[in-house]
């Protein structure tokens, strides 16, 4: 699976307005055959850019939506007891959906390079 972070779907959504090819379809379409989610938080962090939560909900339809579970909450403290210099909260929640998931995770957030094991894809 891939998660998308944030960042990406910013970057996604900058493309598919501006009706452009830019390097988030071409991520997309390089990784077509991979199941593709985002978090809640991520949900949540690309809602603050509208004003009109249709207009969110139209855009984030084409992706699968990870709720927080125990699993995450578990793997995001431990993360954070382990991370020299911790994440922000949100990156953390994302971080954590990432690992338990064992998925993907691509966007262009320099701070996902800490994390052990996290598979981190830049956009």
């Amino acid at each position: 699976m891939l998660l998308l972070d944030t960042s990406f779907i910013i970057e996604l959504e900058n493309e598919v307005m501006a009706r452009a090819n830019g390097p988030a379809k071409r991520f997309l379409a390089s990784h077509s055959g991979q199941a593709v989610a985002i978090s809640i938080i991520s949900l949540g962090e690309f809602a603050e850019g509208f004003d009109n939560k249709l207009d969110v909900e139209s855009f984030i339809t084409r992706f699968r939506v990870i709720q927080l579970s125990r699993a995450i909450a578990y793997k995001a403290a431990a993360m954070q007891r382990v991370l020299k210099q911790r994440l922000g909260e949100n990156d953390a929640w994302i971080a954590a959906t990432a690992l338990v998931y064992d998925a993907d995770l691509a966007g262009n957030e320099k701070a996902f390079s800490r994390v052990p094991r996290l598979k981190y894809k830049v956009l």
